[in-house]
């Protein structure tokens, strides 16, 4: 098993937004994931992490292509993209 998380920094004072729009892709994309969003309790301020745990690097990689070629995909992308100054990728596997 692989943990994934993508870490983002909201823009100052945007994070609520952000997770907000988080929850509104997990109802939209659901059936493709199981990811928990979780904020910062300590740390950089407008923190917002996705976890997601999957089988392997290829399952990742569908689920991926199967969010990137939904048809609200690109809308969601654009309004989440002003609210998001950085962000990265990390993978773990889970031992």
């Amino acid at each position: 098993m692989i943990l994934v998380r993508d870490v983002f920094q909201a823009k100052y004072g945007k994070g609520e937004k952000l997770v907000a729009l988080f929850k509104e892709g997990l109802t939209t994309w659901g059936e493709h994931i199981n990811m928990r969003i979780l904020t910062d309790a300590s740390g950089s301020f407008f923190t917002v992490v996705t976890e997601e745990e999957i089988e392997n690097f290829s399952a990742w990689e569908k689920n991926l292509s199967d969010i990137l070629s939904h048809p609200d995909f690109g809308d969601w992308f654009a309004r989440m993209e002003p609210l998001v100054v950085s962000g990265s990728r990390e993978f773990y596997n889970i031992e």
